[in-house]
């Protein structure tokens, strides 16, 4: 890989659906660490009209997408900047990356002092934060490192989730199935406090479900991969 300074290789993409709230003032600060930290990585912002849809936002975003590496970011995970240089460079040895095992859900007055400063690493002293708890399902999304052709030869994301919920997951399986199983790095991110949704706030939660559980059931399995993904587009 090409050394990181003037590095024009990487594209990061920044799924964003703005709520003229919490959601806009991290997806501010997050937009402006990567300018602070990333100068010569593409920065594209993934959006979708309403509804939103972020498989189709992402899927949007990669076609425009310069790179051969790209990074896909969620707009409210802040990463050790040094450490995901380091992870990026780890493509050279496995065929994805998941930069991290542990996310550290900032409360929500100290993501408030986060948001009233300059993007900067090393974030606040004294920062309160709860560990998320995985109950033995290791979360896969948030920030993925990947090489474009892997990208591609997964089908990218699955528009048929609609919402939120499950299209990482499907789309790990299918990345897991025809580029190799990614790599995690024992670390952890900061996610932003916001407003959570709740499974009932969204209608099609049970649908996504169900299209993510059998993503989640052919992984390994080229042939049956191959055919959920061919059934994309079809009414």
């Amino acid at each position: 890989m090409k050394k990181w300074q003037g590095d024009l290789m990487i594209s990061v993409i920044i799924p964003f659906h703005p709520d003229l709230g919490p959601r806009d003032k991290a997806f501010n600060w997050i937009r402006e660490y990567y300018e602070i930290y990333f100068p010569s990585a593409e920065k594209i912002i993934a959006r979708s009209k309403a509804p939103f849809n972020k498989s189709k936002a992402i899927n949007e975003a990669a076609k425009n997408a310069k790179g051969s590496i790209i990074v896909i970011a969620d707009a409210d995970i802040i990463i050790n900047p040094r450490l995901l240089r380091k992870a990026i460079k780890m493509l050279d040895s496995y065929p994805w990356i998941i930069p991290y095992n542990d996310v550290l859900d900032l409360t929500r007055v100290s993501t408030n002092r986060v948001l009233q400063t300059n993007p900067s690493w090393p974030l606040l002293a004294n920062l309160e934060f709860q560990k998320r708890k995985t109950k033995n399902v290791m979360p896969v999304g948030g920030l993925n490192i990947l090489k474009r052709e892997c990208f591609e030869a997964a089908g990218g994301f699955d528009e048929r989730f609609q919402g939120w919920g499950g299209e990482d997951d499907a789309f790990a399986a299918a990345m897991n199935t025809f580029c190799g199983h990614y790599k995690r790095v024992d670390q952890s991110i900061y996610h932003l406090w916001h407003p959570r949704s709740k499974p009932s706030d969204n209608r099609n939660y049970h649908t996504n479900f169900e299209l993510a559980l059998r993503y989640c059931n052919a992984q390994g399995n080229k042939s049956e991969m191959r055919k959920i993904i061919q059934e994309r587009g079809k009414s």
